[in-house]
């Protein structure tokens, strides 16, 4: 079964001690579009993975993405001064000892960098929290997205029996009407050339009898509803060929109102049905 592209869902975590909340509402998009917001001490080095993650389970939506999280235990990860002190005369010493000489700068961001090497292994825990919500969030998206696609699915199967039963009548009354416009065209002739021209007559009746015939865009128009319908029952992404389908539709069913234009109700109506169909196609992926 195919699936929308319009869905919503929440998750909300409490894991270690760390409040973890995503979530994510989706909308029809010609290709993917994804904005995130959130802590922004996160996302600088989350995004990419993020967008990345998204791709893994959509092709097509336009993506509004919330991450929000707090981590209860960042008391503990208060500055160690001491620490930093320690490690800072510690160096000193090792270059003094080596004939170095390194600015004060230098010293304090090597000695900043030895003493946070226990907060720089945490980012990377906060990493693989976040990741594990927004998966379970994404997977509950796509669950939301699948129950969505299958009311469009419902009415779109609604539409094309219509279409079925319009071509069933056209088809039982396409041969009288041009039959009709076959003899309107004798009669006119003979009554402008006289009966001498009958031959003439039934060579035109018949060019213009040929002109009309519309079998080959109903034949046509059967092939793409039976498509149409194996293509509803495909898990994957087919709403780009459901949009061609569509198109190729309204096309046999204009040619078919062009060539007898007595049809028009019925090829107004099938053309209605298709511009519907176009309409719920929009939000299948």
């Amino acid at each position: 079964m195919p699936y929308s592209m319009t869905g919503f869902s929440f998750i909300k975590k409490n894991i270690d001690n760390c409040e973890i909340s995503v979530k994510i509402k989706s909308v029809n998009n010609k290709g993917i579009d994804i904005s995130i917001k959130g802590n922004k001490d996160i996302l600088f080095y989350l995004e990419l993975d993020i967008r990345k993650k998204v791709q893994e389970f959509f092709e097509r939506g336009s993506f509004q993405i919330y991450i929000n999280y707090v981590d209860n235990n960042i008391i503990n990860l208060a500055f160690d001064v001491e620490s930093f002190k320690n490690t800072l005369n510690s160096l000193r010493d090792i270059f003094q000892n080596m004939n170095l000489n390194l600015s004060d700068d230098k010293l304090y961001d090597i000695s900043f960098a030895l003493t946070n090497k226990e907060e720089k292994e945490i980012e990377e825990d906060k990493k693989s929290l976040i990741m594990e919500v927004l998966e379970e969030a994404l997977t509950k998206l796509k669950e939301e997205r699948k129950k969505e696609a299958q009311f469009l699915i419902e009415d779109i199967d609604l539409r094309l029996s219509n279409i079925s039963d319009l071509l069933e009548e056209v088809e039982k009354i396409k041969d009288d009407i041009i039959k009709r416009y076959q003899e309107k065209i004798s009669l006119r002739i003979k009554q402008l050339l006289g009966e001498n021209f009958s031959e003439r007559a039934f060579i035109e009746s018949s060019i213009i009898a040929e002109k009309m015939d519309i079998t080959e865009e109903i034949v046509r128009l059967k092939a793409h509803i039976s498509a149409f319908k194996d293509m509803l029952k495909k898990d994957e992404a087919i709403g780009r060929k459901l949009d061609f389908l569509t198109q190729e539709m309204l096309r046999e069913a204009t040619t078919m109102g062009n060539k007898i234009p007595d049809l028009s109700s019925f090829t107004v109506q099938i053309k209605s049905e298709i511009d519907k169909i176009k309409q719920q196609v929009q939000n299948i992926e």
